[in-house]
């Protein structure tokens, strides 16, 4: 089974806003990755001009007794999950009337969460937005999985959460632009992110 951890957490943090805040920087340590014999350890930083955490180092020790490290072996490394479920961890959330919770709880409770109306989806989108992009989760994909909507849906609430000043700096591209999802390359104003590692119970472990 694959172990996370995390370790050199910073102690400064940054506040993304809607009270979602992540440490500066941190280190993800990976154990049991299939193919890899040995401990991966992933630098993470958080990027201001990216306005997310980003893998600064990864490099992997070598197992006592195992197989040695190549570029075979390198190619095992899932770097962008490591930030994804390490970023899960480390980051808060802070949501009024509720206890700050880990980004991971968060999620948890965004999805048991029913019976929203209109105005609490749009804040609850925005949130949950905030979340998942500054950890490098595909955000639009987070929104729509933690409110059990259509990725439309959960564009259209983030466009109404923009419009009310609750998602700054979130840009979307005209909806003609959006429409063309048949484009291999799609805009650069289009939300994107990395493939959204599970978060459910049946999912890797990942210790929120």
């Amino acid at each position: 089974m694959v172990r996370f951890e995390n370790i050199n957490v910073s102690g400064e943090r940054v506040e993304i806003g809607n009270g979602v805040s992540i440490p500066t920087s941190w280190t993800t340590v990976v154990r049991g990755e299939e193919g890899v014999p040995g401990t991966i350890h992933v630098a993470v930083e958080f990027d201001a001009h990216l306005n997310r955490a980003v893998a600064a180092e990864v490099r992997v020790q070598r197992g006592q007794g195992a197989d040695e490290v190549t570029s075979i072996t390198l190619r095992q490394v899932r770097v962008q999950h490591a930030v994804q479920v390490g970023g899960l961890k480390v980051s808060t959330v802070s949501e009024p009337g509720h206890p700050i919770a880990t980004g991971g709880d968060y999620i948890r409770r965004m999805r048991e969460r029913t019976d929203r109306t209109t105005a609490e989806s749009v804040v609850d989108a925005a949130r949950t937005y905030q979340l998942a992009a500054s950890i490098s989760l595909p955000p639009l994909r987070a929104v729509a999985d933690c409110l059990a909507v259509s990725q439309s849906t959960a564009t259209r609430l983030m466009n109404r959460a923009r419009a009310e000043g609750l998602a700054t700096g979130v840009e979307f591209a005209a909806p003609s632009v959006q429409r063309r999802i048949a484009s291999p390359q799609p805009p650069a104003s289009v939300a994107q992110g990395p493939a959204m590692p599970p978060v459910a119970p049946s999912g890797p472990s990942i210790g929120m």
